[in-house]
């Protein structure tokens, strides 16, 4: 037996995941992830797999620009969230949190951009 899905605030949560845990019953509780929880685990994924991250050819401004799995993985995320967000009949408000996921979202965008 599960719980129905938790009412997420899109405006304070995550809209992509919710936190599962299993409940001494066998039940799963769906817990919403708050925005500036999400945008600290991003941040910490992005800081463990930076040690991976290299341009492919430093003295080419214009050849291709290798990530880390884990930047992948958290642009995927950015991505499929702002599908969410964005879809037709959709709305999300503005969002009441410290704006840690845009300073993520930004800091992404400008590694991209400078080809790191």
């Amino acid at each position: 037996m599960t719980e129905p899905e938790a009412e997420r605030d899109p405006a304070q949560h995550l809209m992509l995941w919710a936190d599962i845990r299993r409940q001494p019953d066998g039940s799963q509780r769906h817990i919403p992830i708050p925005l500036d929880d999400a945008a600290a685990q991003f941040a910490a994924m992005i800081e463990a797999g930076r040690t991976v991250e290299s341009r492919l050819d430093r003295d080419d401004p214009d050849d291709a620009v290798a990530f880390s799995r884990n930047r992948g993985r958290v642009i995927a995320t950015l991505l499929n969230e702002m599908a969410l967000r964005l879809a037709p009949g959709r709305s999300s408000g503005a969002i009441q949190g410290e704006g840690s996921m845009s300073e993520v979202a930004a800091e992404i965008a400008a590694y991209l951009r400078a080809g790191y």
